[in-house]
């Protein structure tokens, strides 16, 4: 089974009380082993990145706030390496997945470790979804560059949010359903859901 699924930057300074919900909502899609493989991510503001050297910018810098949501660590099956670890880190397997951690200074994912991982894993024409915080950074600027790229981007919306407020989290979803098509931002997971587990079951 190929349908790979990108966590997205579900760090605690990106989840706050708008928000809080996705890291349990993920956590049970994962446990359902219902994706293969899974990529989780993670944004560390090192002193070399766009928001150190344009914004003046500190946040995310450090564990308290760099550091993997409780619910999503658990779901990792490691223990994330330490923050100076740059690029991809393979995870040990579980719920039916090959799992990895990638490690960023950016908003997107698609960093030149990513795209050597898509190439690894042969992913370069499979649609990929996505989900995670925030959703009007890191996973609208995921979205659009691999749509950019040629690989389908399918938003899971229910299981994205802003630590900034609903506002933003929705603003961001009808930015991307114009941008690569209303049909690409998914809002009701659970029709996608019950078609896998009869496919799964036989």
């Amino acid at each position: 089974m190929q349908r790979p699924l990108i966590v997205v930057d579900v760090q605690r300074g990106n989840i706050s009380e708008y928000n809080r919900f996705i890291p349990n909502g993920i956590a049970s899609i994962i446990k359902a082993e219902l994706f293969n493989p899974i990529i989780f991510t993670r944004y560390v503001n090192t002193p070399d990145s766009p928001a150190r050297l344009f914004l003046e910018s500190e946040e995310m810098s450090d564990f308290g706030s760099a550091g993997m949501e409780m619910k999503i660590g658990e779901v990792m099956g490691a223990k994330a390496p330490g923050l100076d670890t740059y690029g991809v880190t393979p995870l040990p397997e579980g719920y039916g997945a090959t799992r990895y951690l990638l490690t960023k200074n950016t908003y997107t994912v698609v960093t030149p470790e990513f795209e050597e991982l898509l190439g690894e894993l042969d992913l370069d024409n499979t649609g990929m979804y996505i989900v995670g915080a925030d959703t009007e950074s890191s996973v609208l600027k995921t979205a659009l560059d691999l749509f950019e790229r040629t690989i389908e981007p399918i938003i899971l919306a229910e299981f994205c949010g802003s630590h900034r407020g609903l506002g933003n989290h929705e603003r961001a979803l009808e930015l991307m359903k114009e941008l690569i098509g209303a049909e690409r931002v998914v809002s009701d997971y659970m029709p996608l859901r019950h078609r896998w587990e009869r496919a799964k079951g036989g």
